[in-house]
């Protein structure tokens, strides 16, 4: 059932624009930047035009969320802005 529901099980070339942010690898628990990068890659092997990847370097999950509100606002508003979305 889980499985059923881990982002890699929906990954294909139609999906939503997808906006991936991720603390520092140094200072994320192991192993979740890179499961988001795994992502990233996969997203681009299925040809998905509009995923993107940013690593907040010297932030940890709980510190991030203010330095990621900027490329969050930006990544909507492009979209937002893209015909056909």
């Amino acid at each position: 059932m889980i499985d059923t529901l881990a982002p890699l099980f929906h990954v294909r070339n139609d999906c939503p624009p997808l906006l991936l942010i991720t603390g520092d690898r140094e200072r994320e628990m192991l192993g979740r930047y890179e499961e988001n990068a795994y992502l990233w890659r996969m997203m681009q092997v299925a040809g998905h035009p509009n995923t993107k990847l940013y690593e907040l370097d010297g932030f940890d999950h709980g510190q991030m969320a203010e330095p990621a509100f900027p490329l969050l606002l930006r990544f909507v508003r492009s979209i937002a802005t893209t015909p056909n979305r």
